[in-house]
Parts: structure tokens; sequence; C-alpha cells
């Protein structure tokens, strides 16, 4: 007997063939809190022989997005699954799909902070418990406002990556790369600061509603705003001992920004 159709899953299939951000992120919000009736839905849609075939117009990501959903809800039966389709004929990009999805059978949840939100945090790095141990005060910062985010994964930051954190438009998630070598004294300090700036930065584009992922500079400007005053809020006394060092020089800096063409960042 076949399930039931789910509109929610419909729906995120749909915005995932047409790349709508907004139809993919409601669609996963909503199947998120269906977990029961998600699991038989998804199994169905991966119940066909269309994965031993080229993939063709937006079927070639639908894999990866009912892995990835079948992940979220019931670990224990994605791994079933990941099992099942390598004994299967698969087409070469539909097997990539599957193997690259199979790391994510030893995602671990290591906790959980603020509304319930489930945080991921990479086994590469040595000693995840200072850094959880930050991120649970980061939480803790009056006003910030984390409804609605899904996940926050922290994965290890490696040369050829050139961000230190990303807002997940598709899930409402917030991904943090943290460098896994060890760092002490001031370079210690000053990793943990870029840290808590960037993931407030984050927050602020999942609350600010961005959808182009940092594209746009006036989206940007936006999101350093709220994590200035974030980080403001977390640290009164250190932004008001910098502000005392720091105004004497307003002048010259407000000259080195109109020079460049930007404004000078300021908190309220």
């Amino acid at each position: 007997m076949k399930p039931e159709r789910n509109p929610a899953l419909e729906n995120l299939l749909r915005g995932i063939s047409t790349g709508h951000i907004e139809t993919v992120r409601d669609a996963w919000r909503d199947l998120l809190s269906q977990a029961d009736a998600v699991v038989p839905a998804v199994l169905d849609k991966l119940d066909t022989k269309a994965w031993a075939d080229k993939p063709r117009g937006p079927i070639g990501r639908y894999l990866g997005i009912l892995l990835a959903l079948l992940n979220e809800v019931d670990s224990k039966t994605f791994k079933q699954e990941i099992a099942g389709l390598r004994t299967t004929k698969l087409h070469t990009l539909h097997r990539r799909t599957v193997d690259i999805m199979s790391h994510r059978c030893w995602d671990r949840i290591y906790a959980h902070v603020g509304p319930g939100i489930p945080v991921y945090i990479s086994n590469e790095l040595d000693d995840p418990k200072p850094l959880f141990e930050d991120l649970k005060r980061w939480v803790q910062t009056p006003n910030l406002d984390m409804s609605g985010l899904t996940r926050i994964d922290i994965i290890a930051k490696h040369a050829h990556m050139d961000y230190f954190g990303l807002y997940d438009l598709f899930y409402s998630g917030i991904v943090l790369a943290w460098p896994p070598a060890p760092a002490h004294g001031l370079r210690s300090w000053g990793r943990r600061m870029n840290g808590e700036f960037t993931f407030y930065h984050e927050v602020g584009n999942h609350t600010c509603g961005h959808l182009e992922g940092g594209q746009i500079a006036k989206q940007e400007r936006e999101a350093n705003k709220y994590a200035l005053e974030m980080f403001r809020l977390a640290h009164p006394r250190l932004i008001g001992t910098l502000y005392v060092l720091v105004f004497p020089f307003a002048p010259l800096l407000r000259r080195y920004f109109k020079k460049k063409g930007e404004q000078p960042p300021t908190s309220n």
C-alpha cells in the first residue's frame, strides 16, 4: 500500500526543481515537524528504477535532497537506505551522490543549543568541548533571534576554503568553519572573537531573511550591522574600552573609509 501523498514533500521537490529558495525553506521546516509521516513518503520516492538512468532535468538533484531529508528525520533508516542503494544498479552520477551522502552515516549530534537546535561538530576537530562552550555563550546573547534555525554545523577549515561561515539558504542552517590546528594566547583569543562575530553575522542573514547567500553587498552590510549589535550586547565592557581607544582616531578612520568609498562600521 502506497503512503498518502505528502504536500510538503511535493513542495520541496518543486522548489528544488525551480530553484525557489522560499519554497524549499518552508517545505523543509514543515517536513522536519512531521517525521513519522515523512519517512514512508521519502522511501516511496526513493523506490524507483530512475536512479539507474542518466539524470535528466531536476531529477539529478532529487536523490541528494531526499537522502538528506531522510537523514534528518530518521538516521537509522537513512543508513539502511544508503546500504540498500549501494547494492542496486545506479547511474554513475547517482552513485556519486550516494557515496557523498554516505559520509553522513557518521554524523552525530554533539548537543543542542537555544530552542532545541542540533549542533554537529566535525570529528576533524580534536577538542570540540571548548568550542561548544563558546557557542553556548554566544546563543545566550540578549536579543539574538534564532527562531527558525534548523541546525548548526561546525566543520574543519582547510586552506582551500575562503570562508569562515555560511548561511544555508535552503535549510535555514548555519555552517561555521573552524581551523583544526590548536591556537594559544592572543591567537586563540582572536580566533574566538572572529568565530563569534561570524556566528552573529550568519544569524543576521537568517533573521533578516537574506536569500542571496552573501552575493548582495547591501545584505552583507545589514548582516554586519546585526553582528556588531549582537557583539556589543555580548561584550559591553570590551566595546566600551575599544570606543575610548578608537574615538581619538575617528576623523582619520572617516577619511580612510571615505577614500575607499565605504561607510565605517558603527554601533548604537
